[in-house]
């Protein structure tokens, strides 16, 4: 195993109990698809079950709709649930008097604590 999912794999263990219930939140970057493939690797050697979310935010017209079927599409092929949410960010911004990031981000997080509420996800 090259040292890099050795590091990976030691990382996660310290994160991650087995028999964890695990949400992983997939923006469609390369980041959060790295964090996804790396997750979903270790998931049944380290015994954890993986669900992934996504979070459209409605701010990009097609491109948000393209990203978040893209998202889809990856979470299928691993053969892990799925959770999509659409929330019109930029109109929301004003119920909650911040900005349109910090709105994105107190948004998401509700999204993600439903989804865990529902799956009885642990992390």
């Amino acid at each position: 195993m090259p040292d890099i999912l050795k590091k990976t794999r030691s990382a996660i263990i310290e994160l991650i109990s087995p028999g964890d219930r695990v949400l992983v939140a997939v923006s469609g970057g390369v980041d959060s698809l790295a964090l996804l493939y790396l997750l979903e690797q270790f998931s049944k050697e380290l015994g954890y079950d993986l669900f992934v979310a996504h979070l459209n935010h409605l701010s990009r017209g097609k491109e948000s709709d393209e990203e978040a079927r893209f998202v889809r599409k990856e979470a299928d092929k691993l053969s892990l649930p799925f959770f999509i949410e659409e929330i019109d960010v930029a109109k929301e911004k004003f119920h909650l008097k911040t900005s349109f990031q910090e709105s994105a981000r107190i948004l998401r997080y509700r999204f993600l604590e439903k989804i865990l509420l529902s799956t009885k996800g642990s992390k």
